[in-house]
């Protein structure tokens, strides 16, 4: 398919908003990726084709976009009427020419393209993962998130958004943490992270997995994660509706609630249900209000049936699931965050927390091991919606490096290249569109497409042939430690601005 320079309205509408404004404002960049074989995000195969980015958005994906082109564009004193082709390639040169008419006469806009001559190398949608912790990436388990402060939380929370992206995640869902604080410095540009899509505290009943009180801690405002917002303590339907309440009031776009125990909290195992059906649908009648969704933290297949009935869209684990549940997930069109190494990998049992021998984190985690071995050739028959998720709480640091990697490797070795790279895009993506009126980001995401958000990457070779050069490694606690960032992973690109660039 060769290029044809069609301006749509939603670009235009950007670049040319009144003949007046022009003078006001700095004009949009543009850049053009040239020399590039597209993975899109959704497609089992590389694309020859360029990528013209303007402003924050993906403008075109077509062969042979040229350096230089010239539009002619009818504009009112509120945006462009209508857009139409003035003439084709200027015939040599670089830069792109509006002219525009509007109530004020003709106006010329020239528009100079950064043209990034990719070598051959594979360019891509920034990575998701739809499963993280930034403010509970702290030593110890639930002995560190008890004795931290908030400033500490915070800060874990900072250095946790840089790491994840300069590990190539230009998106992550966050599944239990603070308000939007860092969401919102982040995307005001003043410090480097990924977008971030928020559930604000978890909510979890007494004595539930997202209750993380220590033994001394009797009473719920003695909990740090409590005092800081990043757990609800709610018995009670009307007590789910003010957690979930206030959670969305802290800028929350998703709602997480612990339909079971787990791992981590001493006094919930993981086979206890939790939460009345009254109660979960007060969360769910709350998400709904607000065009969004719950989420709901559990394991066992019965559990993940019961959650699916009451109208939850997104399971988080759900390691124990059955061929017959995940083809009731794939019906409702629900989603599955998986962290798979916790059951694929034998390294899990040399975890620092999660391994160690004769604690309750180490008997369970081999419980869920054993229990959760059908668990990939049920995703591999049925194919639900499935979305990468490295989850990690507890984790910093090189630590978390290598179990990224590990997990994006796992991910591959389990599914294929293919499947792990569009749970890595273009369905995080798609599960990040659900929150519907409470979407940060309402364009796409996970896409190489026009009018997606322009969040690239280009990385050195083929990921459908070999998953490291996104970072993966079959190793984890005894991989080789490397400095931030994935070595291949060449340029990062967010919202049209480019932070990272080896290529030159």
């Amino acid at each position: 398919m060769m290029f044809h320079n069609t301006i749509t309205t939603a670009t235009m509408a950007m670049l040319l908003s009144a003949t007046a404004v022009f003078a006001q404002q700095e004009p949009p960049s543009v850049t053009l990726f040239k020399n590039v074989m597209v993975f899109d995000g959704t497609t089992d195969g590389l694309l020859d084709r360029d990528v013209l980015v303007v402003g924050n958005k993906i403008h075109a994906v077509a062969e042979d976009i040229p350096e230089a082109d010239t539009w002619e564009v009818e504009a009112g004193p509120t945006g462009p009427l209508y857009s139409s082709v003035y003439s084709s390639a200027n015939g040599g040169g670089s830069g792109y020419t509006f002219i525009v008419d509007g109530e004020q006469g003709q106006t010329t806009v020239e528009l100079s393209p950064k043209v990034i001559d990719g070598g051959g190398r594979t360019l891509m949608p920034g990575l998701i993962d739809s499963h993280v912790h930034l403010n509970l990436s702290m030593d110890q388990g639930r002995v560190g998130m008890e004795s931290s402060r908030w400033d500490t939380m915070a800060s874990y929370g900072a250095a946790s958004a840089l790491e994840w992206f300069y590990d190539g995640f230009t998106t992550v869902r966050d599944m239990g943490g603070m308000a939007n604080g860092l969401q919102q410095v982040i995307d005001k540009g003043l410090i480097e992270g990924p977008r971030i899509y928020l559930s604000g505290g978890t909510i979890s009943q007494t004595a539930g997995h997202g209750d993380m009180r220590l033994e001394s801690q009797s009473e719920p405002e003695y909990s740090s994660l409590v005092r800081n917002g990043m757990n609800h303590i709610a018995d009670g339907p009307q007590e789910v509706r003010k957690a979930v309440r206030k959670n969305f009031g802290m800028g929350a776009t998703q709602m997480k609630i612990m339909m079971a125990g787990g791992i981590a909290s001493k006094a919930s195992p993981f086979v206890s249900g939790q939460f009345t059906d009254e109660e979960i649908l007060a969360a769910v009648d709350e998400a709904a209000s607000r065009g969004t969704y719950v989420a709901a933290h559990l394991y066992l297949d019965e559990h993940i049936k019961r959650a699916l009935d009451l109208g939850v869209m997104s399971i988080e684990h759900g390691q124990f699931l059955s061929e017959e549940t995940a083809k009731l997930m794939k019906e409702k069109g629900a989603f599955i965050a998986s962290f798979l190494a916790s059951v694929q990998s034998d390294a899990i049992l040399t975890h620092p927390v999660y391994g160690k021998p004769g604690t309750f984190e180490a008997a369970r985690t081999i419980m869920m091991k054993e229990g959760s071995a059908g668990f990939v050739d049920v995703i591999r028959k049925v194919k639900p919606n499935l979305v990468f998720a490295s989850d990690m709480p507890s984790t910093n640091g090189m630590a978390a490096r290598h179990q990224r990697d590990h997990e994006k490797w796992i991910f591959a070795d389990s599914f294929g290249n293919f499947e792990a790279l569009k749970a890595m895009t273009s369905m995080g993506g798609e599960l990040a569109m659900l929150t519907g009126d409470l979407n940060p980001y309402p364009s796409k995401l996970g896409v190489i497409e026009e009018g997606a958000y322009a969040d690239i990457l280009l990385v050195d070779g083929n990921p459908l042939e070999d998953i490291a050069v996104v970072g993966g490694n079959s190793k984890w606690f005894d991989a080789e430690r490397r400095m931030r960032g994935i070595e291949t992973i060449n340029l990062i690109m967010k919202d049209g601005v480019i932070f990272k660039n080896t290529l030159n």
